[in-house]
């Protein structure tokens, strides 16, 4: 079972879960109930930004307020890349390109390690330098992925690879959605 994690929910009711088995699907997923009026931004604070970045295992800087609209144009530019293909469709033009020229930027700090013959990151300088590996994440799931993996929840759209060797899971957290699901089912096929 995967905890939630310890970020601020700032009176929202519900708990984030790294659950996307992607770092820039977990991005994605930051917005919870997208386009509801559920829907709950995990990244309104510094705060929460730093823990979200310690969380994926990517080095941090100190966040700043100022920080924020420029990550949140970033997640916007990767969801709309990405969220079209859990949906079965290929995404537009214009965010593959927009992901084009965050990926040249980010691509300027990944070096190879001599020792080792690894791909490594230069240390952060900045808030969106901690973003380059998920820009380059999200480049992977657009070009590398096994896109019949990548899927969605019916139920709260976070977009997800789904790891089952039979390819049929459903929901982002059983726990959650599924369970609130199967309850509904329920309810609906014993309701007099």
């Amino acid at each position: 079972m995967v905890e939630a994690l310890d970020l601020d929910p700032r009176g929202y009711t519900g708990a984030y879960k790294l659950l996307g088995g992607r770092p820039s699907l977990d991005l994605v997923n930051t917005i919870s109930w997208p386009g509801t009026d559920r829907e709950h931004d995990w990244l309104q604070t510094p705060g929460n930004v730093g823990r979200w970045l310690t969380a994926v295992g990517l080095d941090t800087v100190p966040i700043v307020e100022a920080d924020l609209p420029e990550l949140w144009d970033l997640r916007r530019t990767i969801t709309s890349a990405i969220r079209p293909l859990a949906h079965g469709q290929h995404p537009p033009s214009s965010a593959v390109r927009a992901l084009n020229d965050h990926l040249v930027t980010a691509s300027r700090r990944r070096r190879i390690e001599p020792q080792t013959l690894s791909w490594m990151w230069a240390p952060p300088q900045q808030a969106s330098d901690a973003f380059a590996p998920i820009v380059v994440d999200a480049a992977d799931v657009l070009t590398l992925g096994d896109r019949q993996r990548l899927k969605h929840c019916p139920s709260c759209d976070w977009v997800f690879v789904d790891e089952t060797r039979n390819g049929r899971r459903r929901w982002c957290d059983m726990a959650d959605c599924g369970s609130r699901a199967k309850a509904r089912s329920y309810y609906h096929r014993h309701k007099t």
